[in-house]
């Protein structure tokens, strides 16, 4: 049975004052689109531009907006505990353990039906979503052509290893058509999920990665579908080592014959785990493996290709921004999160919060 829930979507942001009115304004517009209560808790973590000053000025139309600015310890200065600290308070929103906790990026904007489309599967029997991630067309081209056409190429091969692994080994509960990303730029999960779970993992790198396992580990139930869409950035200097723009700088600086990062020739590719470092990858090869990925699809055809169908989303006019967010300055001592998650020692020196 359809259910409306409360929804929270936690936002970790470092230096994102450029990228962070859009992100809001698309997030706003989901919003708008679910019409039920949805709250955007911003973590703004160790900041050193105007991200506090656009949250300040920043006012929503259909959602509410919390922000708290954090400088965190030295040992915590990094992506885990951001997102970890925004999941946290995103949960003190939502009472209910059917409420559903959202997490998206700062540089990255949401589909206006992101929010639908997510409680759609949740609806539908999944404990948890990881939505698929997508770069902007404009962005890529920016960044110049041979650029573009790496990885354009890195795109269409590993589409063509998503519908590989799907039809290898078939899951009931997360069908094609679907992807094999999980990635901080779209997760989903209910709020009782999240208790379960003890929150969300904090390691230095691939947080996100680490979040799902969890989630896996308590026998949760993850839907990987390919309609619940994100459009992020293809920026090549980011905010978090090892995070996705590292990877895009080294596949655009890489030497044609260098191989290529996490990235095999089938079959390799479908059981990565027991892959070599022979199996990898390069530019010089991977257009080969793509034909060849290309021929085992066409002789094993046996699913649709994907498809992801419309839906009305009404007309939101212009996209102002209102709710203002007033500061205020608030020094802490504490044990992160209660209501049933894990508490872990606070990380942070100081920090302000909204009214």
């Amino acid at each position: 049975m359809y259910r409306r829930r409360r929804v929270a979507v936690a936002l970790p942001a470092r230096d994102e004052a450029e990228a962070l009115p859009a992100c809001l304004t698309a997030l706003d517009a989901a919003a708008a689109v679910y019409g039920q209560p949805v709250a955007i808790v911003v973590l703004a973590n160790q900041c050193t531009d105007n991200t506090v000053a656009v949250l300040r000025e920043t006012r929503l139309h259909h959602a509410e907006l919390h922000w708290r600015a954090a400088s965190l310890l030295p040992g915590a200065r990094h992506a885990g505990w951001a997102r970890r600290l925004a999941f946290d308070a995103a949960a003190a929103l939502l009472s209910d353990p059917g409420d559903v906790l959202a997490s998206t990026d700062a540089d990255t904007c949401v589909a206006p039906d992101w929010i639908v489309r997510t409680l759609a599967h949740i609806d539908a029997g999944a404990d948890a979503v990881a939505g698929r991630a997508l770069t902007r067309r404009d962005d890529r081209a920016a960044l110049g052509p041979e650029a573009k056409r790496r990885l354009d190429l890195l795109g269409r091969y590993y589409t063509a290893l998503d519908w590989l692994r799907a039809d290898m080994a078939p899951v009931a509960a997360d069908p094609w058509p679907r992807h094999y990303y999980e990635g901080g730029a779209s997760i989903a999960l209910t709020c009782d999920l999240y208790r379960r779970i003890g929150g969300a993992p904090t390691p230095a790198v691939a947080e996100d990665r680490a979040l799902f396992a969890a989630v896996r580990g308590v026998g949760g139930q993850v839907r990987h579908p390919i309609d619940v869409r994100v459009f992020t950035s293809s920026r090549t200097v980011g905010r978090a080592p090892g995070g996705m723009a590292d990877t895009f700088a080294r596949w655009i600086a890489q030497g044609e014959h260098a191989p290529l990062h996490e990235t095999y020739a089938v079959p390799a590719a479908l059981s990565p785990d027991r892959a070599l470092p022979r199996d990898q990858l390069s530019f010089a090869t991977l257009p080969a493996a793509i034909a060849a990925a290309g021929a085992i699809i066409r002789a094993r055809r046996s699913a649709a290709a994907p498809q992801v169908e419309p839906i009305a989303v009404a007309a939101l006019g212009e996209q102002r921004l209102h709710r203002v967010a007033e500061a205020g300055g608030e020094a802490v001592d504490r044990l992160v999160a209660g209501q049933g998650i894990v508490g872990l020692a606070d990380p942070v020196d100081e920090e302000q919060v909204a009214a």
